[in-house]
């Protein structure tokens, strides 16, 4: 946990700008009990760097993400803790920051947009990056089964502010909002690999291959993504498998 403890223990060099900057430095505070937390990244190496933004900022969005109603309801913190500890896999003192930051952007001025903004400014060059930060935004949204017009919102503020293009997005709609559909289970399928059921046999694997590249964790640990998202990403990969297999094998029965 490189990045983590070198924030904890105040070894950053230069200041990051921006609501990132103020999250952090209020989230570290909370976790060594009020102290003014350092905000500086000069000492970190680049990977370290983009490990404790990217982890900031996706915690940041969660937390204007569950208050999108207006209000953080018990339901919606159980939802979030139960994401920090089964799908991230996150130990208990980066659980603990993780939860700081959620609890610190939540009550924040700044937006999601905001958030959503900065993000996109550091990390739209790499759109890899960028569906990934949204698979987890979807996940999060759909953590409670339903997806409320405030969250769809700024949904739609991220993929604008990440330059995602409109087929990614639908893609990513229809995989994460339809498994709480009424379809059926093949065509659930269907919609995780992001085609049509009138998809040919190639395109088919063609899409497979893209998402599985996608979410493979040697390819998340590349990016110099946390590697707490590593346990997401093997998730995520493990479903797309699922639907490859399944799809193929129907259509090899016909």
């Amino acid at each position: 946990m490189g990045w983590l403890s070198g924030i904890i223990g105040g070894g950053l060099g230069a200041m990051i700008a921006g609501p990132f900057g103020a999250i952090m430095g209020a989230a570290i505070g909370a976790s060594m009990g009020g102290q003014k937390g350092q905000q500086r990244l000069g000492s970190f190496n680049p990977s370290q760097q983009k490990q404790a933004i990217f982890f900031t900022a996706a915690f940041s969005m969660v937390g204007k993400l569950a208050k999108a109603d207006g209000r953080v309801c018990p339901d919606e913190i159980a939802a979030i803790e139960k994401i920090a500890k089964e799908a991230l896999g996150l130990d208990q003192q980066t659980r603990a920051y993780a939860i700081n930051v959620f609890t610190q952007a939540k009550d924040s001025p700044e937006s999601f947009g905001d958030y959503a903004r900065q993000f996109g400014q550091l990390f739209s060059h790499d759109q890899q990056i960028c569906n990934f930060m949204m698979s987890f935004l979807f996940e999060v949204a759909m953590a409670d089964g339903e997806l409320h017009p405030q969250e769809e919102a700024m949904l739609l503020e991220a993929k604008t502010a990440f330059g995602i293009n409109e087929s990614i997005y639908q893609s990513l709609y229809n995989r994460y909002v339809g498994l709480h559909s009424t379809t059926t289970n093949l065509s659930k399928h269907y919609e995780n690999l992001g085609v049509s059921q009138d998809a040919s046999n190639a395109e088919i694997k063609k899409a497979y291959r893209q998402k599985a590249m996608e979410f493979h964790p040697d390819k998340i640990e590349g990016k110099g993504l946390p590697p707490e998202f590593i346990k997401f990403a093997n998730d995520r990969l493990a479903e797309i498998n699922e639907s490859y297999d399944a799809i193929m094998a129907a259509r090899n029965k016909k």
